[in-house]
């Protein structure tokens, strides 16, 4: 019965926070009044304030689907779920309290939600703590039938067995003497027993299976064999299932890529599972997208009249135009056209293949220290890489980021490997791990190596850091 109290306890969950939320608020309000009593025209703005947040949190933790089942979950997770619901439903209350009462003072908006947030965090933090100690016990129990003997169900078994928390026990993990991959190369490298205390047995068809769950307490099966060889196999134990009311777990590893992460999303109704790289947290790539603008703005700004006295340098020191534009790649392969203070002459374009023998860098990229076609006011722009600034208005408009690989122009990008196409997961940027490492000789390879490490590496600190470290690198001038 204990399963069974958990159970519909978690699913009630969402009104035991609704209504500490809502509490804590009332009781945070109620002391900054202090003793005395309280008249109705002086609650009323609390009291509306607490019935929307009672209303908003329930109708945003439902649509946000946080109220499900987190046995094997971190609870830190979760936390951030609930403060994030918590928050959202508090803001909402606040403004409709504003527009629709007379209000409520700041430091009381402040005292309520700060009081409601600790009160739902250590409601949390305490109730997981009671169920992972009931769990480790032998408590709240959930029974596990593996079915499929190979290296993916010893690592499953063994990340049970290493969380007692999760009050999973697994009564045994059940092979088919008939499944097509009985003699495949996983089956003959994977021939250890199973982990300590978990029971093996191999049966000799799927119709078994269904021996072994009727004869006792099963309440999912987790289905861990190759889905691709044994697609048929799998089908049947999930039909099987599914006429019984057992769940079933499968590992989506039919198509499993080291590096990939994997999903599951809709088109309309139909379910897909999306195996995506690159980083994946849109709430930290909005952050990056919202200092790409500001900072952008706020440079354009106050580099413009810098950006005059460049312009009429250029336009005095050599025949052209003051700027230079260039398709060039961006994220997923899109074209854009970057602009950049022009630092040759107006025809260099044309005379490059004239100078591929003195190209100074491998790979597709293209660079020559003394080039002919450098102006003299061209020269000192590459110097400190002043003729990169416009490409802030790139940044600006959204083909680029201030931090990101470096966007090549469209002919040099087909000339990429294929691994090094994946640096087009992440929008190009002004500056990258290979900027601040401030050697115009770097070998291709490293320098694409550098761009896939910012990739795998990245966060927003790394972006913060690297914007700073780049002023200092800019200033030594090694630029050419």
């Amino acid at each position: 019965m204990l399963y069974h109290n958990v159970q519909v306890t978690a699913h009630s969950l969402r009104f035991i926070d609704s209504i500490a939320l809502a509490g804590a608020a009332a009781g945070a309000w109620r002391f900054l009044q202090g003793p005395g009593p309280v008249s109705w025209s002086q609650a009323e703005p609390m009291a509306f304030y607490v019935a929307v947040n009672f209303v908003a949190f329930l109708a945003l933790g439902s649509r946000l689907k946080i109220y499900h089942a987190r046995r094997t979950e971190e609870v830190a997770a979760e936390l951030l779920l609930l403060c994030e619901v918590a928050f959202y439903s508090a803001a909402l209350a606040c403004l409709a309290t504003q527009v629709s009462t007379d209000g409520i003072a700041g430091r009381a908006y402040g005292a309520m939600i700060g009081t409601g947030l600790a009160t739902l965090v250590g409601l949390r933090v305490v109730m997981r703590m009671v169920i992972r100690r009931l769990r480790r016990k032998g408590g709240d129990a959930r029974n596990w039938l593996i079915v499929g003997h190979n290296a993916r169900a010893a690592d499953l078994a063994n990340e049970v067995l290493r969380n007692p928390h999760y009050g999973i026990r697994i009564e045994e993990i059940v092979d088919l003497a008939d499944h097509p991959a009985k003699v495949s190369a996983e089956r003959l490298k994977f021939q250890a027993d199973p982990p300590v205390g978990v029971k093996l047995r191999v049966v000799d068809d799927v119709e078994s299976i269904r021996e072994i769950v009727s004869a006792g307490v099963i309440d999912e099966v987790v289905v861990t064999l190759p889905v691709r060889s044994c697609y048929d196999t799998v089908n049947r134990i999930l039909g099987m299932c599914c006429g019984a009311g057992i769940s079933v777990r499968i590992r989506p590893q039919a198509f499993e890529t080291v590096g990939y992460t994997t999903e599951l999303s809709y088109v309309g109704k139909i379910p897909m599972i999306t195996h995506y790289n690159g980083p994946s947290n849109y709430g930290h790539l909005l952050v990056k997208r919202v200092i790409d603008v500001i900072g952008s703005g706020v440079g354009l700004m106050l580099l413009s009249p810098f950006f005059l006295v460049v312009a009429v340098l250029i336009k005095t020191g050599s025949p052209g135009p003051i700027f230079f534009s260039q398709m060039r790649v961006g994220l997923h392969g899109r074209h854009f056209r970057i602009f950049k203070f022009r630092s040759m002459v107006q025809n260099a374009l044309a005379q490059r293949d004239q100078l591929a023998a003195a190209n100074q860098r491998d790979g597709t990229a293209f660079k020559i220290k003394n080039d002919s076609r450098i102006t003299p006011i061209g020269k000192w722009l590459r110097k400190y890489r002043i003729d990169e600034l416009p490409q802030l208005w790139n940044v600006f408009i959204g083909d680029m980021s201030l931090v990101g690989p470096r966007p090549f122009p469209v002919g040099e990008a087909h000339g990429f490997e294929w691994w090094q196409r994946r640096r087009l997961t992440m929008p190009p940027g002004l500056t990258c791990l290979w900027q601040i490492r401030d050697d115009p000789k770097m070998p291709f390879q490293e320098w694409m190596e550098l761009d896939m490490a910012y990739i795998d590496r990245w966060s927003l600190w790394l972006d913060l850091k690297l914007i700073f470290r780049t002023f200092g690198t800019v200033m030594k001038g090694n630029g050419w």
